[in-house]
């Protein structure tokens, strides 16, 4: 027994020593042992050691089975489709009875998610190979009892080491840095709301556009800064306080496990690609440090793919139960702005794939994260060109019209006009009939009326301006006959009903 213990052991030792295994689970009397590739998992297939006597091929028939069941548990743990196992008994007999039935045959579970090899290590068999592992020169062992009892507990030793070592590794991944730029931007976004609040308002549009919110028709227009002052910027106080709670809660984590410097990256890159998302797919206003919190989220997950078993060990399903409710809501619920919340989920992975974790580096990881992200940058800026990316910044520039008429800013609605083409737009039209009628401009106010209403006979309030138009020159009879194709259109609306009872014969 004293030689398959030493075999055991000297297997354990190279598979953790130089293969990178590392233990998932250890019987209390140590014999037998279940490791885990830490590189190329999708490859390298789970490892189990068994040292034990086999007499019987029953006892084997049945340990198989009580392996796949084993295996099961670990797949789950290990949140694999499928796992591959290989199974060594390490005995000094092969059993009496006929067994290369049992082991020659790869065990498949009925759900087909679990596979086992079998190999049985008995004293005729010197070396052992599966794949790239080989576990060679097993024939020079010591000779001595003695011997081989010193260098098992040397080989223990190193085992246990390394174990210690691996576990003070996952420990350090969430003491790199202190969280202090988390503080600081939350810091900025409060400061920055309360100074909306005194300026006017951060509900209202025309203090949001002047603090820096994403207006797709003004970054057109060459304000590209707008790419990044909207993370800072929240819209009203429930939106800060969600925000505020959330970034409250993730941000010290990612601080932690990437630092502080990594972490900054991580969340503006986000911020950014959140911004831009938006940009390219949604026409409306909109602020907030959303799509820089989805980018820590999307940090979490690439944490999750390079250490599946620790994140769902430490954080579990909690972190992606989170995203997939807050991606359900943006879809469900108006007024949210998913596109950048996807945008910012996607960046954050990508900016985390491009920095790495703390003094660990991975090239080929991070150059091809690079170069996916450059990538995702180019056909963002040349969809920016395209067709519907256009019409949406038209549409921003109508909704900056319009606010600018609401805050009876005349000037400014105009100027932004200017740098439109009419295109046979109604809104165009009226929108500029509407300027001019608030300057007294009734002449010019009216052809654009006329155009208004030759482009699209049914807009029912270009007919109540003209009404009101023909008023003031004193023409109520063309007046009333504009006034009546605006209620047919419009039949309830009270403004033309209160109009017509003033003007009717």
């Amino acid at each position: 027994m004293e030689l398959e213990h030493y075999k055991y052991w000297r297997i354990i030792h190279i598979l953790v020593n130089e293969y990178q295994y590392k233990i998932i689970y250890l019987s209390e009397d140590q014999q037998e042992i279940w490791l885990e590739a830490q590189e190329n998992k999708s490859k390298s297939p789970v490892i189990r050691l068994f040292q034990i006597d086999i007499n019987w091929s029953n006892w084997l028939s049945r340990d198989i089975e009580r392996t796949a069941l084993n295996a099961e548990r670990i797949r789950s743990s290990l949140h694999s489709r499928s796992l591959r196992v290989v199974s060594i008994y390490i005995s000094a007999y092969p059993p009496v009875d006929s067994y290369e039935h049992i082991i020659n045959p790869v065990f498949l579970s009925p759900n087909k998610k679990i596979q086992i090899e079998t190999v049985l290590l008995d004293r005729s068999v010197q070396d052992w190979e599966i794949g790239e592992y080989k576990i060679a020169e097993l024939q020079g062992m010591p000779e001595t009892e003695a011997e081989r009892e010193t260098h098992i507990q040397k080989y223990k030793d190193a085992i246990f080491t390394r174990l210690r070592q691996n576990e003070k590794e996952e420990r350090q991944l969430f003491n790199f840095g202190k969280p202090c730029i988390t503080y600081f931007f939350i810091a900025i976004q409060v400061i920055v709301f309360f100074l909306m609040e005194l300026s006017g308002g951060s509900t209202n549009s025309e203090t949001l556009i002047k603090w820096g919110a994403k207006v797709n028709y003004l970054i057109a227009n060459g304000e590209w800064w707008r790419f990044v002052t909207p993370v800072f910027l929240h819209i009203g106080i429930l939106h800060l306080l969600m925000n505020s709670i959330a970034l409250y809660y993730v941000g010290p984590l990612i601080e932690r496990i990437f630092g502080s410097s990594r972490f900054m990256f991580i969340y503006l890159f986000a911020g950014f690609s959140g911004v831009f998302a938006s940009y390219l797919l949604s026409p409306s206003l909109s602020a907030g440090a959303s799509g820089a919190i989805f980018g820590c989220f999307g940090a979490l997950l690439y944490f999750a793919w390079r250490f599946p078993q620790l994140f769902f060990r430490v954080m579990g399903w909690n972190v992606i139960i989170i995203i997939i409710i807050n991606l359900i809501f943006g879809f469900t619920i108006q007024g949210i702005d998913n596109a950048g919340h996807i945008g910012g989920l996607i960046g954050g992975f990508l900016a985390t794939a491009i920095v790495h974790f703390p003094k660990k580096k991975n090239w080929k990881i991070q150059l091809g994260a690079a170069f996916v992200t450059i990538l995702l940058l180019g056909i963002g800026v040349l969809y920016s060109f395209h067709q519907d990316v256009l019409q949406r910044q038209e549409q921003s520039a109508y909704m900056l019209i319009h606010d600018y008429i609401h805050d009876e800013k005349f000037h400014q609605a105009e100027l932004a006009l200017e740098k439109l083409e009419p295109k046979n737009n109604e809104d165009y039209y009226f929108l500029l009939s509407y300027i001019q009628l608030k300057k007294s401009n009734l002449n010019d106010a009216e052809k654009n009326l006329q155009k208004t209403i030759a482009i699209n006979p049914e807009f029912h309030e270009a007919y109540y301006n003209l009404a009101v138009v023909s008023i003031y020159n004193k023409n109520l009879e063309e007046a009333r006959k504009y006034l009546q194709s605006a209620i047919k259109l419009d039949e309830n609306n009270s403004k033309y009903l209160l109009l017509w009872d003033k003007i009717k014969e």
